[in-house]
């Protein structure tokens, strides 16, 4: 076997290996994005978001615990559901601050600042100041 024969799997292993562009292709990550989702893809997407990150992990901090306690209980007491929390971040959109801001991003923004008051509920009732 000559030694180009014996290093070609090797080569093209190493080759396979080399870094290539990142391709997020299928995943909402930009305005343009969101806005291409229809009503019902937009509530689905936000309804998987909000479970994801409200979950409570046993890793949790207090303050990210009681944050996610504070959204959870806002959001049942508030009766808001999916559709308004997609609605939300469409009408977020059409502000500058937010055009440049993944959907994730403009959830969190947005669904802290509607659920604050619920948020240093809770961490008062643990004698942390507000948020």
């Amino acid at each position: 076997m000559t030694l180009i024969r014996r290093f070609l799997p090797i080569a093209a292993a190493a080759t396979l290996a080399l870094p290539t562009a990142a391709s997020a292709e299928g995943f909402v990550n930009t305005r343009a994005g969101w806005l291409n989702l229809t009503a019902e893809a937009k509530a689905a997407y936000v309804q998987g978001l909000n479970d994801s990150l409200n979950f409570f992990y046993v890793d949790d901090s207090l303050t990210e615990a009681l944050a996610k306690r504070g959204r959870t209980r806002c959001l049942i007491e508030q009766r808001v559901t999916a559709a308004v929390l997609a609605a939300q971040i469409t009408a977020a959109y059409d502000e500058a601050q937010f055009e440049r801001s993944s959907p994730v991003a403009v959830y969190i923004l947005q669904i802290g600042e509607l659920c604050r008051p619920y948020i240093n509920r809770e961490r008062q009732e643990f004698g942390l100041g507000p948020q």
